[in-house]
């Protein structure tokens, strides 16, 4: 492996870097523990325990308009909560990378083809945290045919750059969609319903610096990806990465047909998990043990599952109308 010399320049002993990694952990604390931090965080975990956002003081402020917020002094200048909040962060990190440059911040980070994220922190199923948007690379990118409904509220707040988006909005009787433009600029606050409304970016000045605040308002519905064209659902997927993995799993035990797994994915249908994975775990139930399948599609379609109950009489009624013998198929025996 070879390693640049500008690298080398900067490398120490394992020793110095742990030590530096110790003093990164340090500045962080440091930064929790902040005027500007403690509070937010504090009210955070309230938040992320279902609290309402208005009901946690603290954090609301991140997101409200520059002015609406009382300073603490200098009554003749605007308070700006998120501005600060993220300034203690930036001037304590880069003050402690500077002494050490190939330490690591201990956040959660992640790297996608358009944006950079940096989680601050989290709570029960919300989270805080950074995006940067590169403008350049999202140029790169093809017009978007699809766009994704998850249930998921977002909050955010632009406190550099500039840019524009399309905001797509599902009716959630018909399923139409509607789709207005909307101009980012600094200072701009926007709040959003994941369910039925879609932010897609189409264009970045630069680079797009946003405080963003999520929370999941369900657990158990999935994200939905539909056709801008015609609003047609293309394709749905379990919210979580748990529920993503044992997606995948059914997919390949029913490709595999392996009908030892029927049991198990009995006890799926059955339990409390999201609709969307108890649905998928009938329906390969189906593909591996028709018989069993099919008793179970009637117990699901005469039980008072408030969403499950409606679809099973569905399909059950369609199999049956297209392949009238499977009727006697439940009865069979062996």
């Amino acid at each position: 492996m070879q390693v640049h010399d500008d690298l080398k320049a900067l490398s120490r002993d394992a020793a110095a870097w742990e030590q530096g990694q110790r003093t990164l952990a340090r500045t962080t604390a440091a930064w929790r523990t902040a005027p500007e931090a403690a509070s937010v965080l504090a009210a955070l975990d309230r938040f992320g325990r279902k609290e309402p956002l208005d009901s946690c003081a603290a954090l609301a402020a991140l997101f409200a308009k520059i002015g609406d917020v009382a300073p603490d002094s200098a009554p003749d200048t605007p308070s700006d909560p998120a501005r600060e909040l993220v300034s203690g962060l930036m001037r304590r990190g880069l003050a402690a990378l500077a002494v050490h440059p190939l330490g690591q911040m201990p956040f959660r980070h992640a790297h996608r083809q358009t944006a950079d994220t940096l989680l601050l922190a989290h709570s029960g199923t919300a989270t805080l945290g950074l995006a940067v948007f590169d403008g350049a690379a999202l140029a790169r990118q093809p017009a978007p045919r699809t766009a994704e409904f998850a249930p998921v509220e977002t909050w955010f707040r632009v406190l550099a750059g500039s840019g524009r988006g399309d905001l797509t909005t599902r009716d959630p009787e018909s399923a139409a969609l509607r789709t207005e433009a909307l101009d980012l600029v600094p200072g701009m606050t926007f709040h959003r319903h994941g369910a039925r409304q879609a932010l897609q970016l189409r264009e970045v000045s630069g680079s797009l610096v946003v405080l963003r605040l999520q929370r999941f308002t369900s657990l158990h519905d999935p994200v939905r990806e539909v056709a801008l064209g015609d609003g047609d659902l293309r394709s749905q997927a379990a919210l979580t990465a748990e529920y993503s993995r044992m997606d995948m799993a059914m997919a390949a035990l029913a490709a595999l047909g392996r009908q030892d797994a029927v049991p198990a994915l009995s006890r799926l249908v059955h339990g409390q998990g999201p609709a969307a994975l108890r649905w998928q775990a009938l329906r390969a139930i189906l593909a591996l043990d028709t018989r069993a399948g099919l008793v179970l599609l009637r117990t699901v379609a005469s039980s008072d599952d408030p969403v499950l109950s409606g679809p099973a009489r569905d399909l059950h009624r369609t199999l049956v109308a297209q392949w009238p013998e499977l009727e006697k198929v439940a009865q069979w025996r062996g």
